[in-house]
């Protein structure tokens, strides 16, 4: 699949209890992953559709979304994991600044307003590193590829979008990690 194409697919929600499951709710990782369940009540071993769509707009490379499931079963929440790969669509990889445009904002730059260090890593990047590991060392190297990005590997450039200090606080926080 290329970047920027729309993923549809289907998670089915099987009853295996005795009594009928109620499904209270359903969420996505982030905006990117829309969800459209059939039903609320399962009756005992009948299953309903949940369809989801999956924008790839801004996004490269493997990448994982949590379908979440409240229900009234005492080991909710569930959590469906979708995996898929996006391509680049062409020699100047993904369209990374998609994510800086409605509604990918909301969750990509917006709940980062005022913050810093850890705090602004967890708001912002944490989605799309969920792990805190890079081979970049250099707080100035980490610096540059925050603000500029690179499209080749799916990293937006957030220096339009992020003030000098912020750029330092998140480079100095991730230096701190390695």
């Amino acid at each position: 699949m290329l970047t920027g194409e729309e993923i549809r697919g289907t998670v089915y929600l099987k009853n295996s209890g005795d009594e009928p499951l109620k499904i209270l709710g359903v969420s996505s990782t982030c905006g990117c992953t829309t969800l459209r369940l059939k039903k609320r009540l399962v009756e005992p071993a009948k299953k309903v559709e949940l369809r989801f769509i999956v924008d790839t707009r801004g996004k490269l490379g493997l990448i994982e979304k949590d379908i979440t499931i409240h229900t009234n079963t005492a080991d909710s929440p569930h959590i469906e994991k979708v995996h898929f790969h996006a391509l680049p669509s062409g020699m100047d990889g993904a369209d990374t600044q998609a994510i800086f445009e409605p509604p990918c904002a909301s969750c990509h730059l917006d709940t980062g307003i005022g913050k810093s260090e850890k705090e602004l890593f967890e708001a912002v990047c944490a989605m799309c590193h969920p792990t805190v590991e890079f081979n970049l060392k250099n707080p100035q190297a980490l610096q540059t590829m925050i603000s500029a990005g690179n499209a080749h590997i799916g990293m937006p450039g957030f220096g339009e979008f992020l003030n000098e200090k912020q750029i330092q606080s998140l480079s100095l926080f991730l230096s701190k990690k390695q």
